[in-house]
């Protein structure tokens, strides 16, 4: 039974949506136990005068007797609830408060658009890898937040008032997906963007996140069609020509696009290709966490960790009780491998950072059995939370991880979008030739062995000197199993 002093929540009354984070803290660390999502639309309620109509309030009061039923045996000092943009426009927002209050027990925070923009960025420095200074987006329903920063310290705040929700019911209210709409939302969007854009051209920023469900939709679309995670300009436009090939809302048909997303995906696009064009964004990736994130993390106060990625490959070690000795052994022989391959192939550092945490985790699956450690090691690192790593980032170590020993499982090479096929399949032998040179605590053969590396023509060309026979026997194996690789 769960200790209920140890579970903290965090609520989000969103101008489209309502959000609730459920967390337990385990060793100073928030474990995700309970989500909830719900599309209360509070935004589309506000009549031309900002009034709340009753309809809208009332699903708004709905959806949070849901919510009351699962904290009610969370200590009140454990929960946060705050509101955004909708309720600090609604000239009626005590009412609603009023019967949201007594529904939940507790008060709920209207927060201003910096203090929101400030959470939502605390909440994205917790979750997301980077010294870097950093430009923060996040298009909600009825506001849009714009965050500059350098590590845990945001330095520009912005609140926008245009959302997802609003600009869809004023750009898109008949409903078609055309040129004229898009065109219209798009420039209605950058007057809104143009007193604030100088204090965001005065500054240079190393990294573009997103931390709305408009940029997730978007990167999701992006995965299923094969376009890698990394969204662009470009990319944008391309999606933008799908979407307006639907020709209307009810026929909306996107590769990607889930039905959840479709009634405001239309105006979220619109804004984000607005911000892109403004800002000369090159590259955006999705954040892990946001405005709830920062709410739990101000509960818990945790300390800061400056390398969020490492820390959570510590975690996992720990939590699965990995043998360290062996983990750095195997990366300390992957990455050497990795050194003479780097410039023959063209690869980055981030690529070598993805084999080395691969090569920390790739016996995390002996926790469970040794056999097909490699199968269950894919199978953790899919489905586990790992603070700091994105979707692809996540993917293409867990198919490393997953091929580490045993037959090779091409479906999971070609599944990750993280880098080509070829270049996955380099990394996983640099993995699966550092597991038989370590065998047990024995990194040293490295050298002993002389090994050397070379591709030529599609095929890894492995040479060594040494008649050890364990070696040669393994190493003969491995060239059956692994088309890619040929002894010298």
């Amino acid at each position: 039974m769960k200790d209920n002093n140890q579970l903290y929540a965090a609520i989000d009354l969103g101008s489209n949506s309502f959000h609730m984070l459920v967390v337990q803290n385990v060793a100073g660390k928030p474990r995700t136990v309970a989500k909830v999502k719900r599309k209360v639309r509070l935004a589309s309620g506000l009549d031309s005068n900002n009034k709340l109509e009753l309809a809208a309030m009332q699903r708004g009061w709905q959806c949070l007797s849901l919510f009351a039923e699962r904290i009610e045996h969370i200590p009140k000092e454990n929960i946060k609830v705050v509101s955004t943009a909708t309720l600090r426009l609604a000239t009626n927002a005590s009412e609603f408060c009023a019967t949201a209050n007594h529904i939940l027990g507790i008060d709920i925070d209207i927060i201003s658009g910096e203090k929101e923009a400030a959470l939502i960025y605390h909440g994205m420095a917790v979750t997301s890898d980077s010294a870097d200074k950093r430009l923060i987006i996040d298009i909600g329903g009825a506001s849009t937040e714009l965050i500059l920063g350098q590590a845990s310290t945001p330095l520009v705040l912005n609140s926008l008032h245009m959302g997802c929700v609003t600009w869809r019911d004023r750009y898109f209210s008949d409903g078609l997906l055309n040129s004229h709409n898009f065109e219209q939302a798009i420039n209605a969007a950058a007057e809104v963007f143009k007193e604030t854009q100088g204090d965001y051209l005065a500054h240079q920023w190393q990294l573009s996140l997103g931390a709305s469900g408009s940029v997730q939709a978007v990167q999701e679309v992006l995965i299923a069609q094969r376009l890698n995670e990394e969204i662009t300009l470009e990319k944008l436009r391309l999606i933008q020509q799908q979407t307006m090939a639907c020709v209307s809302q009810d026929k909306l048909d996107v590769d990607g696009l889930i039905d959840d997303r479709k009634p405001v995906f239309a105006s979220g696009l619109a804004i984000l290709i607005m911000l892109f064009e403004q800002l000369n964004i090159d590259v955006m990736m999705a954040s892990g966490g946001a405005l709830r994130e920062g709410l739990i993390d101000q509960l818990l106060k945790t300390p800061l960790v400056t390398d969020i990625r490492q820390d959570c490959c510590l975690h996992l070690q720990q939590r699965f009780d990995v043998d360290l000795k062996q983990a750095d052994q195997v990366t300390e022989v992957a990455l050497a491998l990795f050194n003479q391959l780097e410039s023959q192939h063209g690869f980055s550092a981030q690529d070598k950072e993805m084999l080395r945490y691969a090569a920390q985790l790739h016996e995390i699956g002996c926790s469970i059995e040794y056999l097909q450690a490699n199968k269950h090691g894919a199978y953790l690192l899919s489905h586990i939370a790992m603070a700091g790593f994105s979707k692809q980032q996540q993917k293409i170590i867990s198919a490393l991880v997953g091929n580490y020993k045993n037959e090779i499982n091409d479906d999971r090479l070609r599944q990750q979008a993280w880098c080509s096929v070829e270049g996955a399949l380099l990394l996983m032998s640099c993995l699966r030739l550092a597991v038989i040179i370590c065998g047990r605590y024995q990194a040293d053969r490295l050298a002993a062995l002389n090994i050397k590396l070379s591709y030529q023509a599609s095929t890894l060309i492995i040479t060594h000197q040494t008649q050890q026979p364990l070696f040669v026997a393994e190493l003969a194996l491995e060239t059956q199993l692994n088309n890619m690789l040929s002894i010298g």
